[in-house]
């Protein structure tokens, strides 16, 4: 009986994490992570028609499906290195058929963009009625972990350049691996979309040191409309974080 109990336990894990796997790669044929990479929070998606998540892959544009707005720029300019780009929701990995799991420091993100420096991401805003933006940004813990920062130096050293319309919106601080792991979170990154917006664009840069293990992730990364902030206040506080499991 304990056997056959454990073997149940084991196969409706497996099935939880292929389950979400398959949700996070949203569209894509499930592929299996390169690194088994340890984080101790998972940030789900949230199921809202407000809520509309930056892609890559399966997403469209000018106007969203349900996987989310995807660029509308050169795939050529979306990494400075390993590209192309083949999946959504998965980090940069050492190139096609190397991807993980989107993953800051401890922190797991069901959505959000993998990519390397230098690269430009420009989004179509003219779609929907946007009002707002939020991601956490940073170094994905694929090379700044224990171990994998052996092999490269500080981690990596990013930041992250928000324009609206060509005006600049958000700069984020210099950001390396190491002191993103070790602080155990990326960046938060907010800011408000005026009406009549019509392109976003996102410039990751190399922090002056050249591109190598530049892996830079946006997680949780997305687009509201007015309907998200109409939320009663205790609802959009969850939402805004997203929603955080501990594992």
């Amino acid at each position: 009986m304990k056997r056959l109990f454990l073997i149940s336990s084991l196969s409706i894990i497996t099935l939880l994490s292929f389950q979400m796997l398959s949700s996070a790669q949203c569209g894509d044929d499930p592929i299996e992570p390169a690194l088994d990479i340890p984080f101790d929070e998972l940030v789900e998606a949230i199921d809202s028609t407000d809520v509309i998540y930056l892609s890559l892959i399966n997403g469209d544009t000018p106007k969203p499906n349900a996987c989310g707005l995807n660029p509308k720029n050169d795939p050529g300019e979306w990494a400075g290195w390993g590209g192309p780009l083949d999946h959504d929701n998965m980090s940069m990995g050492e190139g096609v058929g190397t991807r993980n799991l989107i993953t800051i420091a401890k922190v797991r993100y069901e959505r959000g963009l993998g990519t390397h420096g230098m690269a430009t991401f420009i989004f179509d805003l003219t779609g929907e009625d946007y009002k707002g933006f939020h991601a956490v940004v940073g170094l994905d813990a694929e090379v700044s972990m224990p171990g994998a920062a052996d092999n490269c130096g500080h981690g990596g050293t990013v930041q992250y350049v928000f324009s609206i319309d060509g005006k600049q919106v958000y700069e984020s601080a210099l950001l390396t691996g190491l002191d993103v792991y070790e602080e155990g979170k990326g960046e938060v990154v907010e800011f408000d979309i005026p009406t009549g917006a019509k392109e976003l664009q996102i410039d990751i840069l190399d922090g002056g040191d050249g591109v190598s293990c530049d892996h830079a992730d946006f997680g949780d990364a997305r687009l509201m409309t007015a309907g998200f902030y109409a939320l009663e206040p205790a609802e959009k506080l969850a939402a805004t974080w997203g929603k955080i499991k501990s594992i």
